[in-house]
């Protein structure tokens, strides 16, 4: 058994919503170690949409022009029903005269983390890859924390808090005995990333409508590539493990109505949209914050949105209560 590592912060998970406090005590003078059960950022783009404010955070950090560079703006939408367009809309300054990013970037989240990690290690700060939390408990003083290393060492870490930024099955949110409640949409939903041959311009999100469906093409960064985001139909049964790639570009091209070639596909997905929330966001000493705490549908693009700016929020509180400049009922 190591000697047990004390800090003021314990991150259990880093992905967006954990990198990004960690990112923000780092800014604010917090200690902290993440801890983190896979062995890097996610190789997967999964979510896409990033927000204004989310920019005006990143600018905070010297990330914001980065970010934009990488990514792709959403400046128009087009609605198409049998394969014709039916109408246009100007997305490009939808919010001007309310933010310096007055548009919605479309940056996937892999690039997203790789962004926020980076600016960990140039601030000589790190993420301990492979370590899960095993257990958990808390007193009146502190937080104590049992890790287990992919080589099956055993590390604890006691803090003054805990927070759970580990996903929608959050292991933290679990021990805490936490309620998360709400409701599921039965339908399937599929995702994938892909270059597509087409007629229309890449310079737009294309929301093709049909009856009871629809599938969207948003823009990516690069020649062709697009997130392409859609529907089965309600009398379709398979689970998620069980669909094909085959059947995914099949219902595409249906739905579409449309003269495509897809190809290069770099990832696909399907799932089914969850709308819940706990009845608190802490417990004692320990916190929940992004997936952990709220997931709901993605339109409008905001899930990964509202766990970077839980961190955000969560970590100017913290270090004033940590630094003795405000009580903890700010928590």
């Amino acid at each position: 058994m190591e000697t047990t590592i004390k800090t003021d912060f314990v991150i259990v998970g880093a992905g967006p919503t954990g990198l990004s406090l960690a990112c923000q005590f780092v800014r604010h003078g917090v200690d902290f170690v993440v801890v983190e059960k896979n062995e890097g950022v996610t190789p997967f783009s999964k979510a896409i949409g990033v927000q204004a404010r989310t920019l005006e955070i990143y600018e905070q950090m010297d990330l914001a022009e980065e970010a934009v560079a990488q990514g792709a703006i959403g400046a128009k939408g087009r609605f198409l029903v049998g394969g014709e367009v039916r109408g246009e809309v100007d997305f490009s300054n939808i919010g001007e005269g309310l933010s310096a990013y007055p548009f919605v970037l479309m940056l996937e989240q892999s690039k997203n983390e790789r962004l926020l990690y980076k600016y960990l290690q140039d601030h000589q700060k790190h993420v301990l890859w492979n370590t899960e939390l095993e257990s958990f408990s808390q007193t009146e003083a502190h937080v104590t924390a049992r890790l287990r290393t992919a080589g099956g060492d055993i590390r604890d870490i006691q803090a003054q808090y805990l927070v759970g930024c580990d996903g929608a099955k959050s292991p933290v949110r679990h021990g805490l005995g936490l309620e998360f409640g709400g409701s599921t949409f039965e339908r399937m939903f599929f995702v994938a990333d892909a270059q597509v041959d087409w007629h229309l311009s890449h310079d737009a999100l294309h929301v093709c409508l049909a009856q009871d469906s629809f599938v969207v093409f948003f823009p990516l960064k690069g020649d062709k590539r697009y997130r392409i985001v859609g529907v089965f139909p309600p009398e379709f049964a398979k689970d998620e493990g069980d669909i094909l790639y085959e059947e995914i570009e099949q219902r595409i091209k249906e739905e579409a109505k449309l003269e495509l070639d897809i190809h290069d596909v770099e990832w696909f997905s399907t799932y089914k949209v969850h709308t819940r929330h706990v009845s608190k966001f802490s417990a004692g000493r320990c916190f929940l914050a992004g997936d952990s705490a709220h997931i709901h549908s993605p339109a409008g693009a905001q899930g990964m949105n509202t766990g970077i700016q839980d961190g955000y929020n969560l970590a100017w509180k913290m270090a004033l209560v940590l630094k003795g400049k405000a009580g903890e009922r700010l928590l």
